[in-house]
């Protein structure tokens, strides 16, 4: 019987794939992860879905003030009755699309976690809209297919990957397969490294960025300057293409973040 299947029953209680437990048990995918999390981390460590505390216990270990969001009722108390002795943890019982990041996260802090599949991209969204102005990092475990999303390049390029590049340099770090976890998921999995980008985001609307995506990535097929002028008025997007020395047959994949971001600011400073 495997360990993590003998540790549930002996807390009488289960995987639920209500929220999207399946639980890391490859050592030597749960040190990488550890070495990377110490490696860039000079502060608190946030850690969402801490489980039965797999990569938990050798942070603690580690002396790092660590502060963990589980939902689940049964394993906080096991993670509370694990870690008694110890005053470097704090554990908060609570869903984490709930919890406000900013109230937590201290400078510099990093935010880890093997995210629950079905909510994944909200948690990643979330990390973002609420820390883009700071200085956190994140390590996150997502659903292979999400994470070549986020990854994507050229022709794959698209509104989700675009916004998080516009703030984060992204790069997978570890492949992780079906077999790394108990229960085994039917999917192969992907941990990716955020690192934030060192940009000036004071004074950004983040509503009216998220409107610029959705309408530049309105149709990948289309000129960036066909989608745009749904919204926007087509001279002031031609001329600022112009003004950027980007083609205005350009398409919205093959313009890399930081000329779309560009785009965004002038048409809302009105510079075109």
């Amino acid at each position: 019987m495997p360990g993590i299947k003998k540790e549930l029953i002996q807390l009488n209680t289960f995987a639920k794939k209500s929220y999207g437990q399946n639980f890391l048990s490859n050592k030597s995918k749960i040190q990488k992860i550890v070495e990377e999390v110490l490696n860039n981390s000079t502060n608190d460590i946030i850690e969402i879905g801490p489980g039965l505390g797999a990569i938990t216990e050798p942070l603690v270990n580690q002396k790092r003030n660590i502060i963990c969001i589980e939902k689940d009722k049964v394993l906080i108390e096991n993670l509370k009755n694990k870690f008694k002795l110890e005053k470097n943890i704090t554990l908060i019982n609570e869903d984490v699309l709930k919890i406000d990041f900013k109230s937590i996260a201290s400078d510099n802090s990093i935010i880890i976690g093997n995210l629950p599949y079905n909510i994944s991209t909200k948690i990643l969204i979330k990390f973002v809209n609420e820390l883009y102005k700071s200085t956190k990092k994140g390590i996150f475990m997502f659903q292979r297919e999400v994470a070549d999303k986020i990854i994507a390049k050229k022709i794959k390029k698209n509104q989700l990957s675009s916004k998080i590049k516009i703030f984060y340099e992204v790069k997978e770090i570890l492949k992780v397969s079906e077999n790394d976890f108990w229960p085994p998921p039917k999917i192969k999995s992907s941990v990716l490294f955020f690192t934030p980008k060192k940009i000036d985001f004071d004074n950004l609307n983040m509503k009216e960025l998220d409107k610029f995506l959705q309408c530049a990535f309105y149709s990948n097929r289309k000129k960036i300057v066909n989608n745009l002028s749904n919204k926007y008025d087509k001279d002031k997007i031609l001329s600022i293409l112009e003004k950027l020395g980007i083609n205005d047959k350009a398409r919205p994949e093959e313009i890399d973040e930081e000329m779309l971001f560009q785009i965004f600011i002038m048409i809302n400073n009105n510079k075109s």
